[in-house]
């Protein structure tokens, strides 16, 4: 009888987590509830993707958003682009005739940093779509990519960076049109130097040893200890900063921050802006006022003119095949 009510109880939350889940997507109006989905193909061992199809079939060949999903590199999924920050955008270049193909990615463990793991996995999906265009009907001559927080450094990074300085045996020929950087870190350096990382630090070390070990994200990302070995940390930012991988010839950037970041600071993405300025590369720029990282605190009217600005920016970076 126990077995049963327990069962019982255990049946009901779930549905009740379904219901939720199913009213959360609906009311938000989720791309996963619009058209058909493909969901959890590998692209890698124990890696895998969806692919949100194009809802209106627009192009003989259709142009592909590379969505990377946020979490500090310690969590998310690749079903966080229904997580209503980006949904009526999404859903619009769907209708226009765009995929979106959103991967999973390597996530930090404890004393084990997720890189150059979850770069390597932004240069392999990448590296997939192209062995999969005729399949999927992939458009290779419009490829962008798209990604918030974390996943917006890792877009930032396989598209500026070249995939051979992370040892990653790559033949694909695929340049990248754009890339949609939301609130991303740009500068591994001053973000663990930032103001809210000494206060995360100054709350941690007032734990016990064992459950600070368990908490510090500076060490998951790191996999390391940064004031045991200041050189190897310097090697580590260095190598993993968007910042230092600029030149001409990267691709036309779109950046979105709130002023009011505290995981983030606003001001990495005002220095990526001045540098693209500084090298002619088309870059637009767009801080909300009084909005924090999350875009939480973001007005209906900022939303509204986010989605605009996403879907106007891609679209004028769509490089047309037709002779």
């Amino acid at each position: 009888m126990r077995i049963k009510t327990i069962s019982i109880v255990f049946a009901s939350i779930c549905l009740l987590i379904i219901g939720l889940l199913a009213y959360f997507f609906i009311c938000n109006d989720a791309p996963i509830i619009h058209g058909k989905v493909l969901y959890n193909i590998e692209f890698k061992e124990n890696l895998k993707l969806d692919i949100y199809l194009p809802t209106k079939q627009v192009f003989e060949k259709a142009p592909v958003i590379l969505y990377f999903h946020g979490g500090a590199w310690i969590g998310g999924g690749k079903e966080l682009i229904n997580a209503n920050r980006f949904n009526a955008a999404f859903n619009t270049l769907r209708e226009s005739g765009y995929v979106i193909v959103c991967p999973d990615y390597t996530l930090a463990e404890q004393n084990k940093s997720p890189f150059p793991d979850c770069l390597i996995d932004g240069f392999d999906v990448i590296d997939w779509v192209e062995d999969h265009a005729l399949h999927y009907h992939f458009d290779l001559q419009n490829v962008g990519v798209f990604g918030e927080s974390s996943g917006g450094h890792i877009a930032l990074m396989t598209a500026y960076a070249d995939a051979d300085i992370f040892s990653v045996t790559s033949n694909n020929e695929i340049k990248i049109n754009y890339v949609v950087d939301v609130y991303g870190p740009t500068d591994l350096d001053k973000l663990q130097q930032m103001e809210t990382m000494e206060n995360i630090n100054a709350f941690l070390n007032k734990l016990p040893t064992s459950l600070k070990n368990q908490m510090d994200i500076t060490q998951y990302v790191l996999g390391f200890d940064p004031e045991q070995d200041t050189a190897k940390t310097r090697s580590f930012v260095e190598k993993y900063s968007p910042v230092h991988y600029l030149n001409k010839d990267v691709p036309p950037t779109l950046i979105f921050h709130g002023d009011a970041d505290q995981l983030v600071p606003v001001e990495q993405s005002f220095a990526l802006k001045q540098s693209l300025d500084a090298l002619q590369v088309n870059c637009e720029l767009h801080i909300f006022e009084d909005v924090n990282h999350g875009f939480f605190g973001i007005s209906k009217k900022q939303k509204e003119d986010t989605q605009l600005w996403v879907v106007d920016f891609i679209k004028r970076n769509y490089h047309s095949t037709i002779n």
